[in-house]
Protein backbone atom coordinates (compact mmCIF):
# COMPACT_ATOMS: atom_id res chain seq x y z
CA UNK A 1 0.00 0.00 0.00
CA UNK A 2 1.10 3.66 -0.67
CA UNK A 3 -0.01 6.76 1.13
CA UNK A 4 -1.84 9.25 -0.29
CA UNK A 5 -3.27 12.67 0.87
CA UNK A 6 -7.01 14.46 -0.13
CA UNK A 7 -6.12 17.20 -2.47
CA UNK A 8 -9.59 18.81 -2.97
CA UNK A 9 -11.40 20.40 -0.01
CA UNK A 10 -13.54 17.27 0.07
CA UNK A 11 -13.70 13.91 -1.87
CA UNK A 12 -16.22 11.00 -1.68
CA UNK A 13 -15.23 7.70 -0.33
CA UNK A 14 -17.30 5.34 -2.18
CA UNK A 15 -18.25 2.06 -1.25
CA UNK A 16 -17.07 0.69 -4.48
CA UNK A 17 -15.46 1.08 -7.97
CA UNK A 18 -18.98 2.07 -9.94
CA UNK A 19 -21.56 3.28 -8.71
CA UNK A 20 -22.71 6.40 -6.55
CA UNK A 21 -23.10 4.80 -3.18
CA UNK A 22 -20.57 6.41 -0.78
CA UNK A 23 -20.02 6.19 3.24
CA UNK A 24 -18.52 9.29 4.39
CA UNK A 25 -16.83 12.67 2.87
CA UNK A 26 -13.03 12.99 3.41
CA UNK A 27 -11.40 16.51 3.32
CA UNK A 28 -8.21 18.19 2.09
CA UNK A 29 -5.06 16.40 3.91
CA UNK A 30 -6.79 13.56 5.19
CA UNK A 31 -4.21 10.32 4.95
CA UNK A 32 -5.66 7.09 2.98
CA UNK A 33 -3.95 4.13 2.05
CA UNK A 34 -4.18 2.95 -1.76
CA UNK A 35 -3.52 -0.24 -3.35
CA UNK A 36 -4.01 -1.51 -7.00
CA UNK A 37 -4.54 0.19 -10.70
CA UNK A 38 -7.48 2.66 -11.32
CA UNK A 39 -10.56 1.46 -11.43
CA UNK A 40 -13.16 4.01 -13.33
CA UNK A 41 -10.49 6.55 -12.09
CA UNK A 42 -11.04 5.23 -8.82
CA UNK A 43 -8.55 3.59 -6.50
CA UNK A 44 -8.68 1.49 -3.87
CA UNK A 45 -8.75 2.67 -0.39
CA UNK A 46 -8.25 2.39 3.28
CA UNK A 47 -9.05 5.42 5.72
CA UNK A 48 -9.09 4.70 9.81
CA UNK A 49 -9.51 0.68 8.49
CA UNK A 50 -12.44 1.57 6.93
CA UNK A 51 -12.19 -0.09 2.92
CA UNK A 52 -13.31 1.79 0.01
CA UNK A 53 -12.53 3.60 -3.42
CA UNK A 54 -11.72 7.50 -4.10
CA UNK A 55 -11.23 9.49 -7.53
CA UNK A 56 -7.31 8.99 -8.14
CA UNK A 57 -7.33 13.02 -9.34
CA UNK A 58 -8.17 13.86 -5.73
CA UNK A 59 -5.10 12.22 -4.58
CA UNK A 60 -0.98 13.63 -3.97
CA UNK A 61 1.61 12.59 -2.75
CA UNK A 62 2.34 15.78 -0.40
CA UNK A 63 0.89 15.50 3.46
CA UNK A 64 -0.59 18.74 4.52
CA UNK A 65 -0.31 20.74 7.75
CA UNK A 66 -3.41 19.53 10.04
CA UNK A 67 -4.55 21.79 12.81
CA UNK A 68 -7.38 20.04 14.87
CA UNK A 69 -8.88 22.88 17.55
CA UNK A 70 -10.29 20.44 19.59
CA UNK A 71 -14.23 20.45 21.68
CA UNK A 72 -13.18 20.34 25.09
CA UNK A 73 -15.82 22.42 26.36
CA UNK A 74 -14.50 26.10 28.36
CA UNK A 75 -11.15 25.81 27.59
CA UNK A 76 -8.50 25.34 25.23
CA UNK A 77 -7.44 22.62 23.57
CA UNK A 78 -5.10 22.59 19.74
CA UNK A 79 -3.51 19.84 18.19
CA UNK A 80 -0.98 20.17 15.10
CA UNK A 81 0.49 17.53 12.77
CA UNK A 82 2.81 18.84 11.05
CA UNK A 83 4.15 18.40 6.98
CA UNK A 84 6.93 16.24 8.89
CA UNK A 85 4.50 14.44 10.76
CA UNK A 86 5.50 16.00 13.70
CA UNK A 87 3.08 16.73 16.67
CA UNK A 88 2.42 19.47 18.84
CA UNK A 89 -0.43 19.34 21.47
CA UNK A 90 -0.76 23.32 22.67
CA UNK A 91 -3.44 22.51 25.77
CA UNK A 92 -5.65 19.87 27.25
CA UNK A 93 -9.31 21.72 28.54
CA UNK A 94 -10.45 20.61 31.93
CA UNK A 95 -11.79 16.85 30.92
CA UNK A 96 -10.78 14.27 29.09
CA UNK A 97 -12.19 15.31 25.68
CA UNK A 98 -8.13 15.91 24.53
CA UNK A 99 -7.50 12.37 25.48
CA UNK A 100 -10.44 11.33 23.57
CA UNK A 101 -9.37 12.63 20.81
CA UNK A 102 -6.31 11.19 20.69
CA UNK A 103 -7.90 8.31 21.17
CA UNK A 104 -9.87 8.06 18.46
CA UNK A 105 -7.30 10.01 15.81
CA UNK A 106 -4.48 7.41 17.08
CA UNK A 107 -7.02 4.11 17.49
CA UNK A 108 -5.68 4.13 21.13
CA UNK A 109 -8.60 1.30 21.72
CA UNK A 110 -6.33 -1.27 20.14
CA UNK A 111 -3.47 -2.08 22.67
CA UNK A 112 -0.52 -2.37 20.37
CA UNK A 113 -0.92 1.38 19.06
CA UNK A 114 0.65 3.92 20.59
CA UNK A 115 1.41 8.05 19.42
CA UNK A 116 4.27 10.21 19.71
CA UNK A 117 3.76 13.55 20.57
CA UNK A 118 7.04 15.72 19.98
CA UNK A 119 6.18 18.96 21.69
CA UNK A 120 3.42 19.25 24.59
CA UNK A 121 3.14 23.02 25.53
CA UNK A 122 1.21 24.17 28.49
CA UNK A 123 0.50 27.93 27.80
CA UNK A 124 -0.43 28.62 31.06
CA UNK A 125 -1.85 26.42 34.51
CA UNK A 126 -5.47 27.54 34.31
CA UNK A 127 -7.33 24.73 34.99
CA UNK A 128 -8.57 24.34 31.90
CA UNK A 129 -5.48 24.41 29.99
CA UNK A 130 -3.67 22.23 32.20
CA UNK A 131 -6.20 19.57 33.69
CA UNK A 132 -7.11 17.60 30.49
CA UNK A 133 -2.91 17.38 30.02
CA UNK A 134 -2.63 15.05 32.98
CA UNK A 135 -4.17 12.33 32.02
CA UNK A 136 -2.91 12.05 28.77
CA UNK A 137 0.82 12.48 30.69
CA UNK A 138 -0.51 9.14 32.56
CA UNK A 139 -1.85 6.79 29.21
CA UNK A 140 0.78 4.41 28.76
CA UNK A 141 0.19 4.53 24.77
CA UNK A 142 1.09 8.06 24.41
CA UNK A 143 5.00 8.95 24.60
CA UNK A 144 5.73 13.02 25.18
CA UNK A 145 9.16 14.16 24.07
CA UNK A 146 9.24 17.18 25.40
CA UNK A 147 7.22 19.42 27.71
CA UNK A 148 6.95 24.12 27.08
CA UNK A 149 5.63 25.94 29.70
CA UNK A 150 5.02 29.40 30.91
CA UNK A 151 7.07 29.04 34.51
CA UNK A 152 4.49 30.47 36.28
CA UNK A 153 3.27 27.90 38.93
CA UNK A 154 0.95 27.35 41.02
CA UNK A 155 1.28 27.02 45.05
CA UNK A 156 -0.81 26.50 48.11
CA UNK A 157 -2.07 29.71 49.54
CA UNK A 158 0.34 31.00 52.02
CA UNK A 159 3.40 29.65 50.87
CA UNK A 160 4.69 32.31 49.01
CA UNK A 161 3.48 35.79 48.73
CA UNK A 162 0.67 35.54 46.11
CA UNK A 163 -0.42 31.57 44.85
CA UNK A 164 1.82 32.66 41.90
CA UNK A 165 4.86 33.54 43.53
CA UNK A 166 6.83 36.37 44.89
CA UNK A 167 6.63 39.97 43.87
CA UNK A 168 9.15 42.90 43.59
CA UNK A 169 9.08 46.37 42.62
CA UNK A 170 11.26 48.18 40.44
CA UNK A 171 11.03 51.53 38.98
CA UNK A 172 7.55 51.72 40.44
CA UNK A 173 6.11 48.38 38.80
CA UNK A 174 5.26 45.12 40.21
CA UNK A 175 6.76 42.25 38.93
CA UNK A 176 5.70 38.50 39.59
CA UNK A 177 9.54 36.97 40.05
CA UNK A 178 9.18 33.54 40.83
CA UNK A 179 9.83 31.51 38.17
CA UNK A 180 9.62 27.55 37.34
CA UNK A 181 12.75 26.34 35.68
CA UNK A 182 12.92 22.58 36.78
CA UNK A 183 10.77 20.17 38.10
CA UNK A 184 12.61 19.63 41.10
CA UNK A 185 12.82 23.30 42.02
CA UNK A 186 9.43 23.81 44.18
CA UNK A 187 8.46 20.80 46.96
CA UNK A 188 5.16 19.25 45.41
CA UNK A 189 3.85 20.02 49.19
CA UNK A 190 4.23 23.93 48.64
CA UNK A 191 2.25 23.25 44.81
CA UNK A 192 -1.40 23.43 44.39
CA UNK A 193 -2.60 20.17 44.12
CA UNK A 194 -3.50 20.15 40.36
CA UNK A 195 0.37 21.93 39.77
CA UNK A 196 1.89 19.09 42.20
CA UNK A 197 -0.49 16.49 39.95
CA UNK A 198 0.96 17.88 36.63
CA UNK A 199 4.82 17.95 37.76
CA UNK A 200 4.48 14.20 39.51
CA UNK A 201 2.92 13.24 36.13
CA UNK A 202 5.76 14.66 33.81
CA UNK A 203 8.25 13.10 36.40
CA UNK A 204 7.00 9.65 35.94
CA UNK A 205 7.53 10.28 32.20
CA UNK A 206 10.18 12.46 31.45
CA UNK A 207 13.45 13.43 31.80
CA UNK A 208 14.27 16.64 33.94
CA UNK A 209 15.60 18.68 30.98
CA UNK A 210 13.03 18.19 28.23
CA UNK A 211 10.73 20.27 31.10
CA UNK A 212 11.71 23.95 29.43
CA UNK A 213 10.11 27.40 30.89
CA UNK A 214 10.12 29.67 27.37
CA UNK A 215 9.68 33.30 26.91
CA UNK A 216 9.93 35.99 24.13
CA UNK A 217 13.73 35.54 24.89
CA UNK A 218 13.55 31.63 23.44
CA UNK A 219 15.04 30.74 20.35
CA UNK A 220 12.46 29.07 17.83
CA UNK A 221 11.42 25.80 19.01
CA UNK A 222 13.05 22.50 17.31
CA UNK A 223 10.75 20.50 15.80
CA UNK A 224 12.49 17.94 13.68
CA UNK A 225 10.48 19.28 10.38
CA UNK A 226 12.41 22.00 7.98
CA UNK A 227 9.21 23.02 6.48
CA UNK A 228 8.20 24.64 9.47
CA UNK A 229 9.23 27.39 12.05
CA UNK A 230 8.05 27.31 15.76
CA UNK A 231 8.44 30.57 17.64
CA UNK A 232 7.41 31.81 20.64
CA UNK A 233 6.28 35.28 21.12
CA UNK A 234 5.41 35.74 24.74
CA UNK A 235 5.76 35.86 27.45
CA UNK A 236 7.33 38.75 27.98
CA UNK A 237 10.21 38.62 30.80
CA UNK A 238 12.21 41.39 32.27
CA UNK A 239 15.53 41.75 34.24
CA UNK A 240 13.87 42.56 37.75
CA UNK A 241 16.66 43.13 40.61
CA UNK A 242 19.01 40.80 38.77
CA UNK A 243 16.15 38.40 38.37
CA UNK A 244 13.94 37.29 35.66
CA UNK A 245 10.53 38.62 36.13
CA UNK A 246 7.05 39.03 34.69
CA UNK A 247 4.67 41.77 34.82
CA UNK A 248 2.48 41.67 37.53
CA UNK A 249 -1.02 42.82 35.93
CA UNK A 250 -3.54 43.68 38.85
CA UNK A 251 -4.30 40.09 40.29
CA UNK A 252 -3.69 36.78 39.90
CA UNK A 253 -6.09 35.95 36.89
CA UNK A 254 -4.97 38.60 34.68
CA UNK A 255 -1.18 37.80 35.36
CA UNK A 256 -1.38 34.05 34.63
CA UNK A 257 -3.48 34.87 31.85
CA UNK A 258 -1.21 38.25 30.46
CA UNK A 259 1.47 35.85 30.68
CA UNK A 260 0.33 33.14 28.60
CA UNK A 261 2.49 30.94 26.22
CA UNK A 262 2.18 32.92 22.74
CA UNK A 263 2.72 30.82 19.33
CA UNK A 264 3.36 31.86 15.87
CA UNK A 265 3.80 28.85 13.30
CA UNK A 266 5.39 29.19 10.01
CA UNK A 267 4.74 27.06 7.37
CA UNK A 268 6.15 28.42 3.57
CA UNK A 269 3.85 31.11 3.21
CA UNK A 270 0.91 30.15 5.94
CA UNK A 271 1.54 31.93 9.54
CA UNK A 272 0.11 30.34 12.41
CA UNK A 273 -0.97 32.36 16.09
CA UNK A 274 -2.02 30.62 18.64
CA UNK A 275 -2.07 32.84 21.88
CA UNK A 276 -3.52 31.12 25.18
CA UNK A 277 -5.81 33.22 27.00
CA UNK A 278 -3.47 36.81 26.60
CA UNK A 279 -5.61 39.32 27.89
CA UNK A 280 -5.84 43.00 26.89
CA UNK A 281 -2.75 43.96 29.32
CA UNK A 282 -0.96 41.41 28.27
CA UNK A 283 -1.33 41.89 24.63
CA UNK A 284 -0.41 45.39 25.37
CA UNK A 285 2.76 44.25 26.72
CA UNK A 286 3.98 42.00 23.35
CA UNK A 287 3.07 44.79 21.23
CA UNK A 288 5.79 46.86 23.35
CA UNK A 289 8.35 44.66 21.86
CA UNK A 290 10.44 45.68 18.84
CA UNK A 291 9.58 44.33 15.52
CA UNK A 292 6.64 42.53 17.47
CA UNK A 293 3.92 43.82 14.45
CA UNK A 294 5.26 42.12 11.61
CA UNK A 295 5.83 38.48 13.73
CA UNK A 296 1.73 38.68 15.10
CA UNK A 297 0.56 38.83 11.49
CA UNK A 298 -0.96 35.72 10.61
CA UNK A 299 -3.71 33.96 8.67
CA UNK A 300 -4.78 31.32 11.44
CA UNK A 301 -6.07 33.05 14.82
CA UNK A 302 -6.75 31.05 17.79
CA UNK A 303 -8.66 33.70 19.51
CA UNK A 304 -7.47 34.48 23.15
CA UNK A 305 -9.53 33.39 25.99
CA UNK A 306 -12.44 31.60 24.80
CA UNK A 307 -13.77 35.13 22.88
CA UNK A 308 -13.56 36.92 25.92
CA UNK A 309 -14.48 40.85 26.00
CA UNK A 310 -10.48 41.50 27.90
CA UNK A 311 -9.04 42.17 23.94
CA UNK A 312 -6.97 44.90 22.79
CA UNK A 313 -8.22 46.24 19.58
CA UNK A 314 -4.50 47.07 18.21
CA UNK A 315 -3.17 43.15 19.15
CA UNK A 316 -6.41 42.37 17.08
CA UNK A 317 -5.41 44.69 14.06
CA UNK A 318 -1.55 43.37 13.85
CA UNK A 319 -2.50 39.87 13.26
CA UNK A 320 -5.28 40.40 10.77
CA UNK A 321 -6.39 36.84 10.48
CA UNK A 322 -8.33 35.46 7.37
CA UNK A 323 -9.43 32.09 9.95
CA UNK A 324 -9.95 32.58 13.10
CA UNK A 325 -11.24 29.92 16.03
CA UNK A 326 -12.49 30.44 19.39
CA UNK A 327 -12.90 27.47 21.93
CA UNK A 328 -15.56 28.21 24.16
CA UNK A 329 -18.10 26.07 25.95
CA UNK A 330 -21.72 26.01 27.87
CA UNK A 331 -20.43 25.13 31.17
CA UNK A 332 -19.53 27.20 33.12
CA UNK A 333 -21.02 30.08 31.21
CA UNK A 334 -18.97 32.88 30.98
CA UNK A 335 -20.95 34.76 27.97
CA UNK A 336 -18.20 33.44 25.87
CA UNK A 337 -17.40 34.52 22.43
CA UNK A 338 -18.59 37.99 22.91
CA UNK A 339 -20.12 39.81 20.62
CA UNK A 340 -17.55 42.82 20.59
CA UNK A 341 -14.69 40.49 20.44
CA UNK A 342 -16.33 38.69 17.31
CA UNK A 343 -17.53 42.07 15.26
CA UNK A 344 -13.39 43.31 16.11
CA UNK A 345 -12.16 40.03 14.87
CA UNK A 346 -14.75 40.40 11.96
CA UNK A 347 -13.65 44.12 11.16
CA UNK A 348 -9.83 43.62 10.81
CA UNK A 349 -9.52 40.45 8.84
CA UNK A 350 -7.14 40.56 5.86
CA UNK A 351 -9.67 38.86 3.61
CA UNK A 352 -13.18 40.01 1.87
CA UNK A 353 -14.68 37.32 3.32
CA UNK A 354 -12.98 36.29 6.60
CA UNK A 355 -14.17 32.85 8.22
CA UNK A 356 -14.82 32.88 12.03
CA UNK A 357 -15.18 29.57 13.40
CA UNK A 358 -16.64 28.50 18.01
CA UNK A 359 -16.29 25.19 19.15
CA UNK A 360 -18.98 25.67 21.15
CA UNK A 361 -21.68 26.82 17.78
CA UNK A 362 -19.82 24.12 16.48
CA UNK A 363 -20.85 21.16 18.39
CA UNK A 364 -24.93 20.14 18.05
CA UNK A 365 -27.00 18.78 20.92
CA UNK A 366 -30.08 16.49 20.62
CA UNK A 367 -32.55 16.85 22.95
CA UNK A 368 -33.57 12.98 24.48
CA UNK A 369 -35.79 12.26 27.14
CA UNK A 370 -34.86 11.03 30.83
CA UNK A 371 -36.90 8.51 33.04
CA UNK A 372 -38.74 9.49 36.38
CA UNK A 373 -35.92 9.82 39.06
CA UNK A 374 -36.50 9.34 42.84
CA UNK A 375 -37.70 12.65 44.39
CA UNK A 376 -39.26 14.02 40.83
CA UNK A 377 -42.81 15.26 42.93
CA UNK A 378 -46.03 16.59 41.41
CA UNK A 379 -46.27 19.94 39.75
CA UNK A 380 -49.13 22.22 40.34
CA UNK A 381 -50.79 21.35 36.53
CA UNK A 382 -50.65 17.25 37.70
CA UNK A 383 -47.90 15.81 36.24
CA UNK A 384 -44.63 14.66 37.57
CA UNK A 385 -41.72 16.77 36.93
CA UNK A 386 -39.84 13.87 35.37
CA UNK A 387 -42.54 13.98 31.94
CA UNK A 388 -41.26 17.65 31.95
CA UNK A 389 -37.77 17.05 32.53
CA UNK A 390 -35.11 16.82 29.04
CA UNK A 391 -31.52 16.28 28.71
CA UNK A 392 -29.60 18.01 26.18
CA UNK A 393 -26.68 15.57 24.74
CA UNK A 394 -24.04 16.70 22.84
CA UNK A 395 -24.43 14.77 19.02
CA UNK A 396 -21.58 16.01 17.55
CA UNK A 397 -18.00 17.29 18.31
CA UNK A 398 -17.43 20.85 17.78
CA UNK A 399 -13.95 20.51 16.18
CA UNK A 400 -12.65 22.48 13.75
CA UNK A 401 -10.29 21.40 11.14
CA UNK A 402 -7.99 23.46 9.50
CA UNK A 403 -5.51 22.75 6.70
CA UNK A 404 -2.72 23.76 4.96
CA UNK A 405 -0.30 23.44 1.68
CA UNK A 406 1.55 26.78 2.95
CA UNK A 407 0.22 28.39 0.28
CA UNK A 408 -3.57 27.90 0.53
CA UNK A 409 -5.97 27.57 3.03
CA UNK A 410 -8.75 24.62 3.82
CA UNK A 411 -11.03 24.70 6.75
CA UNK A 412 -13.91 22.62 7.76
CA UNK A 413 -16.19 21.35 10.50
CA UNK A 414 -18.48 18.41 10.77
CA UNK A 415 -22.46 18.68 10.73
CA UNK A 416 -25.40 16.64 10.76
CA UNK A 417 -26.87 16.64 7.18
CA UNK A 418 -26.28 15.04 4.66
CA UNK A 419 -23.27 17.02 3.19
CA UNK A 420 -21.49 15.73 5.85
CA UNK A 421 -18.76 18.82 5.57
CA UNK A 422 -19.40 22.60 6.03
CA UNK A 423 -15.63 23.09 4.06
CA UNK A 424 -13.58 26.07 2.65
CA UNK A 425 -11.27 26.31 0.20
CA UNK A 426 -8.59 26.58 -0.89
CA UNK A 427 -8.10 30.14 0.33
CA UNK A 428 -4.93 32.24 -0.77
CA UNK A 429 -2.74 32.73 2.52
CA UNK A 430 -2.77 37.02 1.85
CA UNK A 431 -0.35 38.87 1.48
Amino acid sequence: MAKKYVLNRTAYFYEAATGEDRSMVLIYGDEVDVSGNETNGRLKATFRGRNGFIKAQYLGDQPALELYFIDVGQGDSTFIVTPGRKKILIDGGINKRALGFLSWKYRLDQPTNFVDIDVLILTHADADHIAGLIPILKNPQINVKRILHSGIATFRPGILETELGNLAMSDGIEYLTTRQNSLSQFSNQDLSTEFSDWCQAIEAKLAPDKYEAVSSTTAPISLGDPLVKLEVLGPVLYSVNAQSGYRWLSDLAHTINGNSVVLRLTYNNVHVLLTGDINAKGSKLLLASPGITTRLASHVFKVPHHGSNDFDPDFLAAVRPQISIVSSGDEPDHGHPRANLLGAIGRVGRSNEPLLFSTEIAATFSEINVPPAPGDTETSGGSTVADQRHVFKQSLHGMINVRSDGSNLFAARRVMAGYWWEAYGPIAAGA
